[in-house]
């Protein structure tokens, strides 16, 4: 499965600003990577000669694709881009139980993989994929620089209140969790009844179409993975962490994860360290203004960072 007759992407095009568009001319290498019982789905924005090397990381909302529009003008800046489709969301396919920790054995095995020569490599996560470039960054080498439009520790009681669909299933849903997941772990449910997921764009049509996206918004996960997504093992604290410099680039009118929940985490940092704000951003940050402010930050940081 690929993405050639997919139509969500192709919908989700329509709202983002021209020179953040992808076509099907444009469209980047698909390609597969076996990590055990995973086929990998990747999008691969290839090069010559690039400055630098940047794997992207989706969320609990998205896939590889819909990250074209951050993906697509990176490349026209000279970098290559790498979007894995992590298990449970896009074309990649699998067999057996899935949890968050799989979702960090995936990206260490996609940055070793992909780091093969002296092209710098750096991570870059959007949404819930913040955390996840953190934690893939602790387990690998060399990494140059994090970015993140956002960066939720779910151990954090708060967070987990702020960012569920409601108060009550954040409290009440970890703890019944806790005591059944390893019982009733491989039961499915749509993650957007469990996340805040109407908050993911704040365009409402936007909104309603990635909620019926089957491989993004729409799509359905094993409790044994929410239960490892709200209790994720988190190997280097932030205090002690000065493998590489991080960027936060947090979109000012995120309605789903407000900026003082990622600041619970960012200020704890003992790296160095850079917040900018896009200016009238929502969390799936379509909007003209901050978009362009999102590829200029993502070039200086990585531009700067390069040596």
């Amino acid at each position: 499965m690929d993405y050639k007759n997919d139509s969500c992407w192709k919908d989700v095009q329509k709202h983002l600003p021209l020179d953040n568009r992808l076509t099907s001319n444009t469209a980047p290498l698909e390609k597969f990577m076996t990590i055990g019982n995973i086929n990998l789905h990747i999008d691969h924005y290839t090069v010559e000669k690039p400055l630098a090397r940047i794997v992207l990381f989706h969320g609990v909302g998205g896939n590889g694709r819909l990250l074209s529009f951050i993906a697509f003008p990176l490349m026209k800046n000279g970098f290559e881009i790498i979007c894995p489709d992590l298990p449970l969301y896009g074309c990649t396919k699998y067999s057996g139980s899935i949890t968050y920790d799989m979702w960090v054995d995936c990206g260490v095995q996609v940055v070793n993989q992909f780091h093969r020569d002296t092209v710098p490599i750096f991570l870059f996560g959007l949404s819930a994929g913040g955390m996840l470039a953190y934690q893939v960054a602790t387990r690998c080498s060399d990494i140059s620089g994090i970015i993140a439009t956002c960066i939720l520790d779910q151990r954090n009681k708060h967070i987990r209140k702020m960012t569920a669909r409601s108060p009550f299933i954040a409290v009440i849903g970890n703890a019944l969790l806790s005591a059944t997941h390893r019982i009733i772990g491989s039961l499915k449910i749509p993650m957007k009844l469990v996340a805040n997921m109407r908050a993911i764009a704040n365009n409402n049509d936007l909104a309603e179409l990635l909620m019926r996206d089957k491989k993004s918004s729409g799509a359905s996960v094993p409790l044994s993975f929410i239960h490892s997504m709200l209790n994720p093992i988190i190997d280097v604290e932030p205090e002690c962490f000065t493998q590489c410099p991080f960027l936060l680039v947090h979109p000012e009118n995120d309605r789903w994860t407000d900026i003082r929940l990622s600041k619970l985490f960012f200020d704890r940092l003992a790296c160095n360290k850079e917040l900018h704000i896009l200016e009238g951003a929502g969390h799936f940050p379509v909007e003209a203004k901050g978009l362009k402010q999102l590829e200029e930050f993502c070039t200086e940081f990585i531009c700067k960072h390069i040596q």
